[in-house]
Formats: structure tokens, C-alpha cells, sequence
């Protein structure tokens, strides 16, 4: 198992200021990360507001996309599905998974699941291109701290 890079200023996975600050890993060709939502992301009565949710599944799409195509993307369209309550304080996983690429689009799902493997929230998304941002550009935004040396410079590798 291994992490990825942090990209720098993401609300999500940024390792600095008020955001989820998630740690996404690599583990067998499968992007996941393990998290918790703290109280101050709830929508109401202890639950996490859907927008973070949404995010949340947003955000491990588009690191499968990165690890599995090395493409850098932006979301077109998504969809999500909230299943039951994503309730602060309580440890879940959200798993993306590849769907394929046609006509320079990309499809991706993500779903969340309780500790017991349970889907809690699930979303689909269309992924296009980045037009006008470069890899040398992106790289210096990513925080490669709590990686490991081969990761890292894949990524690099990469993004040259």
C-alpha cells in the first residue's frame, strides 16, 4: 500500500488549513481512502452535508483517473446517490473505480462504504481533459511528504 501525493491547496486532500485533508492510497491498482468527518463539515443533526459527500466521491474519482491514466482532468458531469446518512465522527472508505474512456471522456464511479462494507453513498462521473494546465504546473502543487520514493517519482516521471 502506498499514498499519493497531496495536491497542496484541495479543500480535500490538501494536507493544510480547514478542509477533510484525506489520504489517498494505492494498494493493488485500487485508489481508496480511510476518513472520518469531523462535526464542523454536518449538515444537520450529526450527519455530513451532501456537498462534502459529493466531494468526497468527486475527489477519489478524479485521483483514479490520475493514477490509473496519468491524465490530468476536470469533472463535466456527475452524479450521486446518497444511500443513508454520512454521520460525523464515524470511520468510512471511498473506493473509485475506472470505468473507461471514449471520444477524450472519461468515466469513473466511487462509492462510500461503513466498516462493515456497506455502500453508503455512490456517484458516477464524466471527466474531460484540463485544457491549459501543464504537468510541470500541477507537480509543483502536489505534496510529496508521506510518500514513498518510488511513488513519488512515478509521478514525476510522469508529469515531466
Amino acid at each position: 500500500m502506498s499514498f499519493l501525493p497531496r495536491y497542496k491547496e484541495c479543500f480535500f486532500c490538501g494536507p493544510d488549513g480547514d478542509g477533510l485533508k484525506l489520504k489517498i492510497q494505492l494498494k493493488d491498482g485500487a485508489v481508496f481512502s480511510d476518513f472520518i468527518v469531523a462535526p464542523k463539515f454536518q449538515g444537520y443533526d450529526n450527519m455530513a452535508h451532501g456537498g462534502i459527500v459529493a466531494g468526497v466521491l468527486d475527489e477519489i474519482m478524479w485521483w483514479t483517473i490520475f493514477a490509473e491514466t496519468r491524465k490530468i482532468c476536470f469533472t463535466r458531469k456527475m452524479e450521486t446517490e446518497y444511500l443513508t446518512p454520512v454521520y460525523c465522527g464515524t470511520p468510512y472508505t471511498v473506493r473509485g473505480t475506472l470505468l473507461g474512456q471514449r471520444h477524450g471522456s472519461i468515466r469513473v464511479s466511487a462509492v462510500i462504504e461503513d466498516a462493515e462494507g456497506k455502500a453508503i453513498a455512490r456517484g458516477t462521473g464524466l471527466f474531460m481533459a484540463a485544457p491549459n494546465v501543464t504537468p510541470g504546473a500541477f507537480s509543483t502543487k502536489l505534496d510529496f511528504s508521506h510518500v514513498s520514493r518510488e511513488i513519488k517519482d512515478m509521478f514525476l516521471a510522469t508529469l515531466k
